[in-house]
């Protein structure tokens, strides 16, 4: 099959039209068939060897997929066509992190099993995923809109940690990429208002504007001269320097 396949070794990421297709090992495993994978930030810092991966072998990346169920094990609850979207965090369901439902903090499982970047992820035609890792789809979501669900359990992760937010606080989001973008989707359908975007790319800028939420849109330049005080401030710009 066809897949974008990482070295750990060297920091090289190459185009293979003759990687091997996943077979079905385990009685609950299932092999979905890749529609759409997105390229997250960690993705990138994988490749610039700043973000910790598989180095034993090369393999495929992509922990942000979805598709539909191309094989199945014989002890699988999912069915041959159905649509679905991957999970790429596994749990060992034991350690304390897990019980209390944190199994992304597990040391055994959790960052360290991350399908896509311990395991062959989605930059691939297909992909071999444990069924408690799968989820389906409802009718009315498509695999395209699904493939934004991972960026969107990271959002709705913020919104654990920061609740309540209530509507009518002032609300500062700096950063206007992904998930700058999917905070403003989310902000705007729970009623909130008040809320200002920094971003210095012109470009991502215009992308939120062509959301017509009404929300108020800035470079930092701006912010840094207004000295505004803020209820909340969401920082998704993924660097340190926003920080200091």
């Amino acid at each position: 099959m066809e897949a974008v396949v990482f070295d750990g070794k060297s920091l090289k990421l190459s185009y293979e039209k003759s990687y091997p297709k996943p077979q079905i090992v385990n009685d609950t495993d299932v092999i979905v068939k890749v529609e759409y994978s997105g390229i997250c930030g960690t993705d990138v810092h994988i490749i610039q060897g700043e973000f910790r991966a598989n180095k034993e072998r090369p393999l495929p990346l992509g922990h942000e997929f979805s598709g539909v169920v191309h094989q199945v094990g014989k002890a699988a609850i999912f069915k041959v066509g159905q649509k679905v979207v991957v999970d790429p965090n596994s749990s060992c369901l034991l350690c304390d992190y897990c019980r209390k439902g944190n199994y992304q903090h597990c040391l055994t499982a959790g960052i360290n099993s991350t399908i896509g970047i311990w395991r062959d992820g989605g930059w691939a035609q297909y992909c071999r995923v444990p069924q408690d890792q799968v989820y389906a789809l409802p009718d009315g979501i498509t695999t395209e809109q699904a493939g934004l669900c991972e960026p969107y359990s990271c959002v709705s992760h913020g919104f654990d940690r920061a609740s309540p937010l209530l509507v009518g606080d002032k609300i500062l989001i700096v950063g206007a990429g992904i998930i700058g973008n999917l905070w403003v989707t989310a902000l705007h359908h729970q009623g909130h208002r008040d809320v200002t975007v920094s971003e210095m790319n012109k470009s991502r800028l215009e992308i939120v504007k062509k959301m017509d939420t009404g929300f108020r849109l800035i470079s930092p330049d701006v912010l840094s001269q207004e000295k505004q005080l803020f209820d909340v401030i969401i920082d998704c710009t993924g660097t340190l320097t926003t920080r200091s």
